[in-house]
């Protein structure tokens, strides 16, 4: 990837971003029940318990709570599934993805001489906080064509900048109307040079008005997005024990994003006003982000068997740089000429920075002995704060009144326990995240389960989970022209094996 994006900056200056959108906010910003298999086991109910490493990623409070130095990794195999129903045509897509999502390490120093601090501790813990391998394929009969999207693109905007001048190629033309009349020019040309739109009238280069030539009546289409890569967080984490009762904590995250994703739309029709039959249009985006945030975080004893915890997040600032290649592919009606457009050119997006949400959770848990626990997680977060700049960008400016317009305040709740048998650890839990949608058609809450099962010998520690957790969505196909939306079932399922060890 690295080199496709050396060699397109080669030809293709940096342009204005065009195509981000609340949607594509929170798909970076968002997180999965992530980490190690004692913490998904609990579905992440580990707010007031501590003592494992992705519960640091969660309440920084945590690491102080090891009795002794602790380090980890963890093995995750990912199911992912998605039920796509588009005019009543219901296409299934499943991709399996086998990863290292979880690593890292504390270090407890006593201090027994301290009356106030009694010890302290120092982690490091890398956790994949969403695996972006997904696949949504929709197919179906529409009464839209796609090319409704590159004539909405292309009206409005004269002819002469469809047509190339003497000696001027497709690519050196496709490049002077991204750095000149943006984005959507560059889909009106693509448009008007595959043929799939003509001008109203071709003998006047200030024309600005174009026709389909793809007809009237049905189109079946075969719609698919295609995304590989990772949001990971690294914490770099300090936390303090007080009086050997109150554990506070805080925690510095480094987070990266590198996604790359692929749209494709094939389309056919047999209308008999079509001159176009077939078209094939497709996208690649490729997403690296990097940022930071922190979290500041408590445990406390309110007696010997319960125990409560607090943590605030901070929002987390990413700088974004994105970048984009496209062709199309056309064939007339009857058998006709095949025309394939590719500008071999990169669309370098300027870099713009995008905020996540803050949140703050509160825990509470039930210790009984040593024999077992119950925990409960109540976490809130407020979505309508999501916001990119810079500010004196338009789409940015319409982007955050979308935020607040569309976007809520959601909360989740997590539940967990575990139940220990000798050298043996049964674990199960549950987990809710509330919508971050005002209109939960567009986004339903999401629901899962966990269980889990762990095994101690000597110093070590192996542990299994599985869980799963399912969500509706609607997908919309492009932001004009073709907005139609297809409903989507995504079921995740996750099985996750780690290997611990008491150093």
């Amino acid at each position: 990837m690295k080199n496709i994006l050396i060699l397109g900056a080669l030809f293709a200056s940096a342009l204005f971003c065009n195509g981000q959108s609340i949607a594509d906010g929170l798909l970076y910003t968002g997180e999965d029940l992530k980490g190690t298999a004692r913490y998904r086991g609990l579905s992440g109910a580990f707010g007031a318990l501590g003592g494992d490493l992705s519960a640091i990623g969660s309440n920084p409070a945590s690491s102080v709570v090891f009795s002794n130095n602790f380090a980890g990794i963890s093995l995750g195999i990912q199911g992912n599934s998605n039920e796509a129903n588009y005019f009543n045509t219901a296409t299934t897509s499943n991709t399996t993805d086998v990863s290292i999502n979880q690593a890292g390490g504390v270090l407890v120093f006593q201090s027994p001489q301290s009356r106030t601090i009694s010890k302290f501790a120092l982690s490091l813990n890398y956790d994949v906080t969403r695996n972006f391998d997904n696949r949504i394929n929709a197919r179906g009969s529409s009464p839209i064509s796609v090319s409704e999207y590159f004539l909405n693109n292309a009206n409005g905007i004269e002819l002469d900048n469809f047509v190339p001048l003497p000696g001027e190629s497709v690519s050196e033309l496709y490049q002077f109307l991204g750095q000149n009349l943006g984005f959507g020019a560059q889909q009106g040309f693509l448009g008007y040079q595959s043929f799939l739109l003509n001008s109203t009238d071709d003998s006047d280069f200030t024309n600005t008005n174009y026709v389909s030539n793809t007809g009237t009546g049905s189109f079946n289409q075969d719609y698919l997005v295609e995304t590989i890569g990772y949001n990971s967080k690294i914490s770099f984490n300090g936390a303090l024990e007080i009086n050997n009762k109150w554990n506070l904590g805080i925690n510095l995250n480094s987070h990266v994003i590198s996604m790359e994703r692929f749209t494709s739309i094939v389309e056919s029709n047999s209308n008999a006003d079509a001159s176009i039959s077939d078209v094939s249009f497709n996208n690649t985006l490729f997403t690296d982000g990097n940022g930071f945030s922190f979290q500041l975080g408590l445990i406390g004893e309110l007696t010997k068997n319960i125990r409560v915890g607090a943590t605030y997040e901070s929002p987390t600032w990413y700088t974004i740089e994105e970048s984009q290649i496209q062709d199309i592919t056309t064939i007339g009606s009857n058998g006709g000429d095949r025309v394939f457009v590719r500008p071999d050119i990169v669309n370098l997006f300027e870099p713009y920075r995008l905020r996540s949400p803050g949140s703050l959770t509160g825990s509470i848990a039930y210790i009984f002995g040593k024999r077992g626990l119950l925990s409960l997680n109540y976490n809130t977060k407020d979505y309508s704060q999501l916001r990119f700049s810079p500010d004196d960008s338009a789409l940015f400016r319409d982007n955050n009144r979308a935020a607040q317009n569309n976007l809520a305040r959601a909360n989740s709740i997590r539940i967990g326990g575990e139940y220990r048998l000798q050298n043996w650890t049964l674990r199960g839990g549950y987990r809710m995240e509330e919508s971050p949608y005002n209109n939960k058609e567009i986004m339903g809450d999401l629901t899962g389960y966990s269980l889990g099962l762990g095994y101690t010998w000597g110093k070590t520690i192996l542990d299994i989970s599985y869980d799963r957790s399912e969500r509706d969505f609607s997908q919309q196909l492009f932001d004009t022209g073709l907005d139609t939306r297809t409903g989507v079932l995504n079921t995740l399922d996750n099985i996750v094996i780690s290997l611990s060890f008491n150093l």
